[in-house]
């Protein structure tokens, strides 16, 4: 197993779509669209000297999730008109890190989600079985810019060994 990551609170700046909010190709391109279109990713970057564009994975217990659009932030970044600010919690968090040269949104979210599932498994963390069931159910892409290009992505996901199993029932 490798070694878990502490990961600082930090803050996340976007806006949140549903799953109703997928089109027929199972992507939320046109939501990216929209959101870089309205301009604001540029209002985020310049909160940060590390810009990046970035979608935000919450689960709950029942298999729902929220998918956010925004960028991570430090914790002191203040949410621009039309977006909302999350906390990111300290914790542990498995984080793989690869090549990249533009954002995925062109992808289906389940391909693009197990993708990174699958890169962190590979690179030896442990995933928990039921996300939606932990404390932190937190998983990030996060494509990082360097000159204005994309050319890294990020993938974290918060881990915590004392939840891995999940549960069976619910209370």
């Amino acid at each position: 197993m490798t070694e878990l990551l502490n990961q600082p609170e930090m803050s996340f700046v976007g806006h949140v779509y549903m799953p109703e909010d997928i089109d027929q190709m199972g992507t939320f391109a046109s939501c990216w669209d929209e959101f870089t279109a309205a301009g604001h990713f540029d209002a985020l970057d310049k909160q940060t000297d590390a810009p990046n564009r970035t979608y935000l994975l919450i689960f709950n217990p029942y298999g729902a999730f929220q998918y956010w659009i925004g960028s991570i932030l430090p914790k002191d970044a203040v949410a621009p008109e039309g977006l909302e600010k999350l906390k990111l919690p300290a914790g542990t968090i498995g984080q793989s890190v690869e090549p990249a040269n533009g954002v995925l949104s062109m992808l289906p979210v389940q391909t693009t989600y197990m993708k990174g599932l699958e890169r962190l498994e590979k690179d030896g963390f442990p995933l928990p079985q039921h996300i939606g069931q932990t404390d932190k159910p937190f998983y990030m892409e996060e494509y990082c810019l360097n000159d204005g290009q994309v050319d890294q992505v990020k993938h974290t996901l918060y881990i915590n060994l004392d939840q891995l199993e999940g549960y069976d029932e619910f209370d």
